[in-house]
């Protein structure tokens, strides 16, 4: 019994310490992602599936049978362009920031062989757009009446300023006054 245990401890181990194949690229490139570490070639197989996962979940994007070279693209939440490249490769075209995450290539294998899942990681860049510039010109020492703004804005005085910050705060130390004489008069009725 411990002898299986061990057994399937060292192949979870081995398992959980494969490292995925990462793919970065820059927005609105065409990026082509390939089954990692597989000469598909030399293989014999039923048929390979690309999926995205998402939160554990397989969200199925195409599948292409090696017999008859026929694509089936999943009706699924998917929903990019995406199609075949060279060697059952996935062709994503103008990649955006949301197409970054992991996909899993599926090889499913004929009777008697053992079917492979290989992920790829594709890391795209944010997509960055350029601000419109716009320019601004001063106009100065002119005296046309053509003018957006005929009136210009005068600077109050100092003084009014001053006497405005005097007021407030004049304002609120009164307001203070009635606050405390009032809780003094609840105060005395309350203790009576």
């Amino acid at each position: 019994m411990s002898l299986k245990v061990l057994i399937i401890k060292l192949l979870l181990v081995d398992y959980a310490t494969q490292s995925l194949a990462e793919i970065h690229a820059n927005c609105n490139d065409n990026v082509t992602l390939m089954c990692p570490d597989i000469d598909i070639d030399r293989m014999n197989f039923l048929s390979v599936s690309w999926f995205k996962l998402i939160n554990q979940n397989r969200l199925g994007i195409i599948r292409r049978s090696k017999a008859d070279e026929v694509t089936q693209y999943y009706k699924s939440e998917f929903n990019r362009l995406a199609s075949f490249g060279e060697k059952y490769s996935l062709l994503i075209p103008h990649v955006m920031h949301e197409d970054s995450g992991t996909y899993e290539c599926a090889i499913s294998a004929n009777v008697g062989g053992k079917n492979l899942n290989c992920r790829v990681v594709l890391a795209v860049d944010v997509c960055v757009t350029q601000a419109e510039l716009t320019t601004m010109t001063n106009v100065l020492n002119t005296s046309h009446s053509s003018l957006l703004c005929p009136k210009q804005a005068e600077d109050l005085p100092i003084m009014w300023s001053i006497i405005g910050y005097v007021a407030v705060g004049v304002t609120k130390i009164f307001l203070c006054l009635i606050s405390i004489w009032v809780i003094r008069e609840v105060h005395i009725r309350s203790s009576r």
